[in-house]
């Protein structure tokens, strides 16, 4: 029972630091233990911020090829589509200290039910429907996410900001990803220009893994697999004063996707989880957690 209401101290904690940009004084002593916990903080995080809404996008990646792959759903309201010359626009205090990340992103054709026996990478890939070329902005609600430690970043939507889908690519069977030039932009501020590496050498390894955890993925759902060059810090928010402000990450040859931050909106973009209580959370979940 007690290890059960720290559980929901620590979701409401990383909740009230989606609302009021106040990052959580996480330390890995006082966290969830082990990724069981860190998972049924995940689940409370996204029961309070998306309800019952089934994940449509997902994010997963592993530290290497023979570890446990780990995975974090996007929520919704962090899910934007990005081309050229629509980019996604943004307020700014949707983040607090944003980096971005050059991403390739699956979107499925067919569904993939549950089933007892793994998919077989080919069964994977005959029900992809295109790639695509993503941005994934990493932001944190931890005050220190390496420092917290991989359980609170696990807890923490694997420090999921938000996901912009990019340019469409319907004929990737036909692409070479290997090797592929990556140019990340910030402002007029080149970033990145490199050529970037599929994570873990394979786009698609940690895709059977995936498919499993979510129980099953469904036609028009999105995973992105990691960064192929690294994550890229902004300035801090406050340093960004000319607003809007314009971010861009390219592959060579394939498309990009784009990203617009403008000026804070007036109105909430996340859901108060307890009207009656939203003024008191932050301060109450952030004292409960120490």
């Amino acid at each position: 029972m007690m290890r059960s209401m720290s559980l929901a101290l620590h979701a409401q904690a990383i909740v009230a630091a989606y609302h009021d940009r106040q990052p959580i004084d996480a330390a890995a002593d006082f966290g969830p233990r082990g990724t069981a916990e860190a998972y049924a903080v995940q689940r409370a995080v996204w029961q309070t911020l998306a309800g019952d809404a089934r994940p449509t996008a997902w994010k997963v990646a592993a530290t290497a090829p023979a570890t446990r792959p780990f995975a974090a759903p996007i929520l919704p309201q962090r899910l934007f589509a990005g081309r050229p010359n629509s980019p996604a626009s943004v307020p700014i205090d949707l983040f607090i200290r944003p980096g971005l990340e050059a991403e390739i992103a699956v979107r499925f054709g067919r569904d993939l039910p549950p089933r007892p026996q793994p998919y077989q990478a080919a069964e994977i890939r005959a029900a992809i429907a295109d790639l695509c070329v993503a941005m994934e902005v990493i932001d944190s609600r931890l005050g220190d996410a390496q420092s917290a430690g991989s359980d609170w970043r696990l807890a923490d939507h694997l420090l999921n900001g938000a996901l912009i889908l990019g340019t469409p690519l319907p004929d990737w069977q036909d692409l070479g990803l290997d090797a592929l030039q990556v140019r990340v932009y910030s402002g007029k501020q080149c970033l990145c220009d490199r050529p970037g590496q599929q994570p873990l050498g394979d786009l698609f390894h940690c895709l059977p893994w995936l498919i499993e955890h979510a129980g099953g993925l469904r036609a028009g759902d999105v995973v992105t697999t990691g960064a192929w060059t690294g994550m890229h810090p902004l300035d801090g928010l406050e340093g960004l004063a000319s607003l809007p402000f314009s971010c861009l990450v390219e592959f060579s040859a394939l498309g990009s996707a784009s990203l617009t931050l403008h000026p804070p909106a007036a109105t909430a973009r996340l859901p108060n989880p307890h009207p009656t209580q939203a003024a008191g959370m932050a301060q109450t979940t952030r004292a409960s957690i120490r």
